[in-house]
């Protein structure tokens, strides 16, 4: 993970700095707001939850190596994410949990309730939005998978066309909710 420097703070405390050795007071304010009007804001360098959802929903991201990372919890938590305590964030091998946005977030324009995660033999990210199942479909142009998915997922778009090294490609699927009035729109990675 990237560091970096609060440029704002910086800014300020060289005006402070400025203030007390007597220098010119309108030349300090000056450079200060100057310096502050080409840096990078605060909120630009923090981590963007509904970016990340929204890759590993589309299966664009590897959210299974995010997750095993054990400073990754304190991200989360740092951009307002409650992470469920069952949660194995920063643990190797195995795992799951629940995601809950602290601000409300959307994924294909549909309000998201919580994201729910598991790998181990093979993945599922499943974020939990508020829609109907058409405007789930409409969503990611859902259509009825291949019979050698039926066992798990109905409806959905493969991300490769079969092969023989890879006879279940991943799936963006879509999938009713267990509350009314939510779906369940995400990525199924298959060891096969």
């Amino acid at each position: 993970m990237n560091k970096t420097i609060a440029w704002p703070a910086i800014c300020a405390l060289a005006l402070s700095i400025g203030a007390c050795s007597g220098g010119d007071d309108k030349a300090a304010p000056a450079a200060a707001a100057a310096n502050a009007a080409g840096a990078e804001p605060a909120a630009a360098s923090s981590f963007d939850f509904a970016a990340w959802v929204a890759a590993n929903a589309d299966c664009k991201g590897e959210y299974f190596s995010d997750v095993q990372e054990p400073a990754f919890a304190q991200t989360l938590r740092d951009a307002g994410v409650a992470v469920s305590a069952e949660s194995s964030i920063g643990e190797v091998g195995p795992g799951g949990g629940t995601l809950t946005p602290g601000r409300p977030i959307r994924l294909h324009g549909l309000p998201v309730r919580r994201v729910d995660y598991d790998f181990g033999s093979g993945s599922t990210f499943a974020v939990v939005v508020d829609a109907s199942a058409e405007q789930a479909r409409a969503a990611i142009g859902a259509k009825p998978l291949p019979e050698i998915y039926r066992e798990y997922y109905s409806l959905g778009v493969a991300t490769a066309p079969p092969s023989e090294d890879v006879p279940m490609p991943d799936i963006q699927f879509v999938r009713a909710g267990e509350q009314k009035g939510t779906q369940e729109i995400g990525c199924a990675a298959f060891d096969m």
